[in-house]
């Protein structure tokens, strides 16, 4: 278990973690599924919420032992928020898919501004837009916290263990690891477009369990057979951009 580094600077024995909650690009799914815990009140009884907008009237950019961030950049006024909350954050903790990888918002990578202005209102890109991403791509992050929305256990196991001085270890396979499919009736074996083999796991497997196929939403793991995976797909029947189009709906794969 790997314990958390400069938790001693800021506080002690007494003292409540001081914590923050920041939002930028996204639907902030993550945070409301927070809310949405029955453990909730509890676990943040036991932090000094200095900011968080669904929550709080008066924020604070102040020091954080913990700070979450959920959403993905997308401007560079953004970069620098994410940068002061990193140098003022003993502890960051990416919130979701979108601040891991750029999610959802990142498809509009794929869009030329001029094709973005028929989806936003006869609006372009803002001067300073940049090009969608996770914010491991502007500061380091302590914890990658995946999941569209994020899964409730391992918040929850997430915060227990911190309060102890210590950060539990995230489920390192694929989803096909935890699925109770595989090997016995798996979707890819009845041609259905299942990403669980290059997917990160943790979820349970939960969406091939209910007969739904992998969407990658917990990104893809270090080692994803991509190429392999393009290939039966191809082999499926589908077409360029279709494979296109499922490989990036959470992630920049190409």
């Amino acid at each position: 278990m790997k314990k958390i580094p400069r938790m001693k600077e800021t506080m002690t024995a007494e003292s409540k973690p001081t914590a923050g909650f920041f939002s930028f690009t996204g639907c902030e799914g993550c945070q409301i599924t927070l809310l949405l815990m029955d453990e909730i009140t509890r676990i943040l009884d036991g932090l000094d919420v200095q900011s968080f907008h669904l929550v709080k009237e008066i924020n604070l950019m102040t020091r954080f032992d913990l700070a979450f961030v959920e959403g993905a950049i997308t401007s560079k006024k953004g970069i620098e928020t994410l940068r002061e909350i990193r140098e003022k954050s003993n502890f960051l903790v990416a919130l979701g898919t979108c601040a891991c990888y750029g999610g959802v918002p990142a498809m509009r990578n794929f869009i030329q501004s001029e094709a973005l202005r028929k989806y936003t209102f006869q609006h372009g890109r803002r001067p300073d837009s940049v090009t969608a991403s996770g914010i491991g791509e502007f500061v380091d992050v302590d914890y990658y916290m995946r999941g569209c929305p994020i899964k409730k256990r391992e918040f929850v196991d997430f915060m227990e263990h911190f309060t102890k001085g210590e950060i539990i270890r995230p489920f390192e396979g694929s989803v096909c690891d935890q699925c109770q499919r595989r090997g016995v009736d798996c979707l890819l074996k009845q041609r259905i477009e299942c990403l669980g083999a290059v997917t990160h796991g943790g979820c349970g497997a939960l969406c091939p369990s209910e007969n739904i196929p992998c969407m990658l939403c917990r990104g893809p793991t270090e080692k994803a057979n991509m190429a392999g995976e393009i290939k039966l797909f191809q082999k499926f029947g589908l077409s360029e951009e279709d494979i296109h189009n499922r490989l990036n709906l959470f992630k920049n794969i190409e």
